[in-house]
Formats: structure tokens, C-alpha cells, sequence
């Protein structure tokens, strides 16, 4: 086999690994079920199953809430790595001081990346709930 040959098969290991191995946030969308009804930025969505898309590759992105082909929820968000995979997905809701919900975070089983909502609310930390 030439040179040529060995450097076109490495080239194309390269790519594969490349795009086999790329992180959740290179997709543009996945599925959420919420168990509570709960503000998202200023938006009150209510519990169901969503799609959440967002731009693939971006690490900072708008993210929208759908149901069908309607925009439920638009609001920003942030892919931050954490140390380890979960090996459940979830959504981590805090609590606010009127005793409503707000989503801070989204987690999705096998990464080790999640979605984090900066503009959600503002109170306290509350319990992780299984999507």
C-alpha cells in the first residue's frame, strides 16, 4: 500500500472517531418530559414531553421548548461539562420564593454535559426530577 493510501484511510479514522465521539451538544434537539409545571426564563410551561432544540455545535444557545410544531418556551442556554456521565436523565427545578418552580438545568442520561438555564427564576436549588 503507498503513503497516499495509509494517509487517506488515517484521515478518515480521524473524521469518524471524530464524529462518533462528538458530545451531546453537536446534536440540535432531544426529548424532555417535565414532571412539574415550572417557569422557564419568564414562561410558565406546564408538565408534558417536549423536544428542546437548539443550535447544534453552539455552547451558548437560544433554546426552545416544543410540543409539535409549536414554540412552547424560548429561552437561553448553556452547555457546561460536569465531571462525570449521568447515568439518568433529569430536570433540576429550584424552588422561588412564591413557591412556584423554576427549570435551572437539564441533564441527559450518558453525558456528561448539561443544560444549564441562567435566566430561570433565581431561588434556591431543589431536587432532581427523572424525564
Amino acid at each position: 500500500m503507498s503513503v497516499k493510501n495509509h494517509v487517506g484511510k488515517l484521515v478518515m479514522a480521524i473524521v469518524t472517531v471524530l464524529v462518533l465521539g462528538s458530545s451531546l451538544y453537536a446534536k440540535d434537539s432531544q426529548s424532555v418530559t417535565l414532571a412539574h409545571p415550572a417557569l422557564l426564563g419568564s414562561t410558565k410551561v406546564e408538565p408534558g414531553s417536549y423536544k428542546l432544540t437548539w443550535q447544534a455545535g453552539a455552547t451558548d444557545s437560544t433554546v426552545m421548548f416544543k410540543q409539535g410544531k409549536k414554540v412552547v418556551a424560548s429561552v437561553q442556554g448553556k452547555w457546561v461539562k460536569r465531571d462525570a456521565k449521568y447515568s439518568n436523565g433529569g430536570v433540576v427545578y429550584s424552588e422561588n420564593a412564591d413557591g412556584s418552580r423554576s427549570i435551572q438545568e437539564i441533564r441527559f442520561s450518558g453525558s456528561d454535559e448539561v443544560l444549564v438555564f441562567s435566566d430561570s427564576g433565581g431561588g434556591a436549588e431543589g431536587a432532581v426530577s427523572g424525564h
